[in-house]
């Protein structure tokens, strides 16, 4: 019956019940009943080469009713006809002899999906399809099937690292039957044979390996490499970082900046060590109608004490530090001066900063971020030495109420001789 025309597979035949032999290559089988082959019991010989079986078997809704009633089968040939895979349950029944299946010259790129069952298979052929390997699961699945031999000559089998696992499994364990006559594709892009491959194979597995640790090895460098330059940035601008966070936090929180007012003239940044000598300062420029925001007043309980500090800089027209030497050896000290170097920075207000030199501090020593600012910076040096001319406490708050307002003097001008 080969290269008889039809229109198509789509039927049964009866009266040859007992038919052994068939033969049905180049039909035209788009068209497939799943019951084709069911009046042909005694069917020991199946041969479909060249017959759209590729797209017959896939419109099949039950593939396993094909087979179903061919129990007797030993030989398949399906060459030639575009397929891709096999349809779930094609094989699955307990065929009495082991089958020979010819899947050669068709468009596979893996094991097709047989049945995981022993004695089913006696050989597969899989000569000219486009396998590059074997994967681990379809290794797992030969091992079960336990064939006789398979066959792979003519497809375009790597043999590189990444299927060395394949390689191994080839070599180990002699079932592809044509061996000798399978060329793979190296590294390089060459052909070799595979047998001769095969024969270097504990050499090239030991080249794999140090491949493999190299990659390792570069991989873990360029990590620690990542992550020490981060970490540099991270250290250098980690206040500009934090900075960033904390805005981003706070309006998370649905927390809205001041556009043009400000809730208080002046935020006092001090050490908690000054506390007595700030409350004086603050009661005095107060009395002259200064509001003042200091952290023991005005920082709200259960609040993060870094987000509290960001809002103090945001919601004051100036920012006032009382740099002591205990302000110096305060960590808080100098976060609060870095929070508002990048606000001023961000705002395009860089003359927001007032400090009070409390103590006799040389320049040299002041924070790094102070230091960078300082062409911008108010400075006011309290009366340490009282018998230096325009060195007194009453000309120390004429200047501080002077910075504070901006040049309105009407906040100064009352009775200066209250201070």
């Amino acid at each position: 019956m080969a290269n008889v025309t039809v229109q198509d597979c789509n039927g049964t035949v009866n009266g040859i019940e007992n038919l052994e032999y068939l033969d049905m290559s180049g039909f035209n089988c788009k068209l497939l009943s799943e019951h084709l082959l069911s009046n042909f019991p005694k069917l020991i010989t199946f041969i479909a080469q060249d017959s759209k079986l590729g797209i017959g078997l896939k419109s099949l809704q039950t593939a396993s009713e094909f087979f179903k009633k061919n129990l007797d089968l030993q030989h398949i040939d399906l060459m030639q006809n575009s397929l891709h895979s096999l349809p779930d349950g094609l094989f699955n029944h307990p065929f009495r002899k082991k089958i020979s299946i010819i899947l050669d010259k068709n468009n596979l790129q893996s094991l097709p999906n047989f049945p995981s069952k022993s004695n089913t298979f006696q050989q597969i052929s899989l000569k000219y399809n486009r396998l590059s390997c074997l994967s681990d699961d379809n290794i797992a699945k030969l091992n079960i099937i336990k064939p006789a031999s398979v066959f792979l000559r003519g497809n375009p089998i790597e043999c590189s690292c990444k299927t060395l696992n394949f390689l191994k499994w080839v070599h180990r364990s002699g079932i592809i039957g044509d061996v000798d006559e399978v060329e793979c594709v190296l590294q390089n892009g060459t052909l070799s044979m595979l047998s001769n491959f095969l024969r270097n194979l504990k050499t090239f597995e030991i080249s794999c390996q140090s491949k493999i640790w190299l990659i390792l090895a570069s991989s873990i460098t360029s990590v620690i490499i990542l992550a020490v330059i981060f970490g540099i940035m991270y250290y250098r601008y980690r206040f500009a970082f934090e900075y960033f966070f904390l805005r981003v936090k706070m309006k998370l929180r649905h927390y809205q900046p001041l556009s043009e007012e400000f809730n208080h003239d002046a935020f006092i940044s001090y050490s908690h060590k000054d506390i007595t000598w700030v409350k004086t300062l603050y009661d005095k420029l107060e009395s002259k109608g200064f509001n003042l925001c200091l952290y023991h007043k005005d920082f709200q309980g259960g609040m993060p004490i870094a987000e509290c500090i960001v809002e103090a800089i945001n919601s004051s027209r100036k920012v006032v530090f009382v740099i002591t030497k205990d302000f110096l050896e305060s960590s808080w000290g100098t976060y609060e001066i870095e929070m508002t170097r990048m606000h001023a920075f961000r705002e395009g207000r860089e003359s927001m900063v007032v400090v009070i030199l409390k103590d006799d501090i040389d320049k040299d020593k002041l924070p790094k971020a102070l230091k960078e600012i300082w062409y911008k910076v108010v400075c006011i040096v309290w009366p340490f030495q009282t018998e230096a001319p325009y060195n007194s406490e009453e000309m120390f708050y004429e200047k501080l109420c002077i910075a504070l307002s901006d040049g309105r003097r009407k906040l100064c001008d009352d009775n200066t001789s209250n201070l």
